[in-house]
């Protein structure tokens, strides 16, 4: 396998596998569902994702089928430790910790994709569009697969974070173009962890008033 290559994959492509599994899965046990069912939304989420990335974006190879031992284990991993942490007593801060970061690290990577198939320029704001686009698909089908009201509607904070990220990355991309692969790798964790910690932030405010947080 290509390092390069397998430097993406470890450090992006898998870890939005298993965030995406492990979302689901722990969404699904709060929602009352048994371990069969979580895991077959733990299986089906990340699979909807790429494929949405690529009905979209046409960029790449599908990566269940290049590497379909590594992303299954992910999956499954996710979806297994999803489901215990449903029960757990921390379960809500949990979920919305992984579901947050695995969305906004989705966002990031669309447009990751998108500039590395090169029928984007930096400069196209419509790939960013793109991007959120296809994370808010995922989440709608995830807790469509969960016969739960979407998550996404419920909570502005989803969609700005993921337009955020999208956006956060093509600036970098746009200023760095010829950053090396590590480089590209830490702007993409970047730009999926700052939304996330002005959404730490915003909820922290909302506790602080007394407003419910999750």
């Amino acid at each position: 396998m290509h390092s390069l290559w397998l430097l993406f994959l470890l450090g992006s492509e898998l870890p939005v596998v298993f965030l995406l599994a492990f979302a689901a899965a722990c969404r699904a046990g709060l929602g009352g569902s048994r371990r069969g069912a979580a895991l077959l939304t733990a299986l089906l989420t990340p699979l909807a994702a790429e494929v949405l990335r690529h009905l979209l974006l046409r960029s790449g190879q599908y990566l269940f089928l290049v590497h379909p031992r590594e992303v299954l284990a992910c999956m499954l991993a996710g979806g297994l430790l999803g489901y215990a942490a449903s029960r757990g007593r921390h379960a809500a801060p949990v979920l919305m910790l992984a579901d947050t970061l695995g969305l906004f690290l989705f966002a990031a990577l669309m447009v990751h994709a998108g500039l590395a198939s090169g029928l984007y320029a930096p400069q196209d704001v419509g790939l960013a569009l793109l991007a959120w686009l296809a994370a808010c698909l995922t989440a709608l089908l995830r807790d469509t697969l969960n016969a739960d009201s979407p998550r996404i509607m419920e909570e502005q904070a989803y969609a700005t974070g993921m337009a955020l990220a999208a956006l956060l990355l093509l600036a970098a991309r746009l200023h760095w173009p010829k950053a090396t692969p590590a480089g590209q790798l830490g702007m993409l964790w970047g730009a999926a962890l700052l939304p996330l910690l002005l959404r730490g932030i915003w909820l922290f405010r909302q506790r602080s008033r007394g407003l419910p947080a999750w």
